[in-house]
């Protein structure tokens, strides 16, 4: 092979190397602009994960029967006042066996307390051994003890007076899609108000089976929002927790109060622990939101 054949070739060659360049970098760009434009589109965003629910703490069960009516007495103020009961309501008298007397307020079932008291019991290992009500309904004598033997007698006595509580309403704002949190709202069990930010079916066929209001962004809602006090602005649990709670004072005051949330994974565990409780308190759930008075 002669000089200039080899320099044609060696051209070729070079010229084919070239085209193949070419067209790798072509294919990379294209790639390059196809994933921008679908991060655009669709953004993923960062889920951080969830704890699980926070159960209540059982007490540790008595070994005794001393140690059972020990417990027990002391015990039962604390579960009580977590159902709006105030200590002046429980006359307690230590003796031989106890006498324990309960004024129920108007307000809350004599048969809800009644399986409070049993449950209550069963978890620091006694048992009920006698119940009886009356012919109105409105007093029970009960029994309880340790292994059989008797300690405690229980009586639950209707009181006229009902227990201080409000209305309480809650919105979770800015909701722009379904995640996990939003999922995990919704089978919370007191009535939510979810403030949707966009009119995507996709976002409510999702929350089609969520049993809280949906709210599209609307004049009235927005005005709501800027006046309802906001408890999640430092998001820290605990913060969170405390500032929910509080709110039980503020509702006995002003009767009906509306608060807002983001749907963080804070707010989320926060509400799933103290929310119950207030329920249990005696605080009424709206998803008819009101102004603050």
């Amino acid at each position: 092979m002669n000089r200039d054949s080899r320099r044609n070739t060696l051209v070729k060659s070079e010229s084919s190397h070239n085209w193949h360049l070419l067209i790798s970098i072509g294919l990379l760009v294209f790639a390059s602009f196809t994933l921008l434009n679908y991060h655009n589109q669709y953004q993923i965003t960062y889920e951080p994960p969830i704890p699980k629910p926070t159960n209540p703490q059982k007490p540790e069960p008595a070994e005794n029967v001393k140690q059972f009516s020990d417990k027990f007495f002391v015990y039962i103020d604390s579960v009580l006042i977590e159902y709006g009961l105030s200590t002046d309501l429980i006359i307690k008298k230590r003796n031989l066996l106890d006498e324990i007397t309960i004024k129920i307020p108007a307000d809350l079932p004599i048969p809800q307390v009644n399986l409070v008291i049993t449950l209550t019991t069963q978890n620091l290992g006694g048992t009920v051994i006698y119940v009886v009500e009356n012919d109105k309904n409105n007093n029970v004598k009960m029994q309880i003890g340790f292994n059989g033997i008797h300690t405690t007698n229980i009586t639950l006595q209707e009181h006229k007076q009902e227990r201080s509580t409000g209305q309480i309403s809650v919105i979770v704002d800015s909701i722009k899609t379904v995640n996990k949190i939003v999922a995990r709202i919704c089978k919370i069990q007191q009535p939510l108000i979810l403030s949707i930010m966009s009119e995507n079916s996709s976002i409510f066929n999702s929350l089609k089976h969520c049993s809280h209001t949906l709210e599209l962004k609307s004049t009235d809602l927005e005005s709501l929002k800027s006046i309802a006090i906001k408890i999640d602005e430092i998001d820290g649990l605990e913060t969170i927790k405390q500032r929910l709670w509080d709110l039980g004072r503020q509702a006995n005051e002003s009767k009906s109060i509306t608060v807002i949330v983001q749907p963080r994974v804070n707010s989320l565990l926060a509400l799933e622990e103290i929310l119950p409780r207030l329920e249990r308190f005696g605080h009424e759930f709206n998803s008819n939101p009101v102004i603050n008075q």
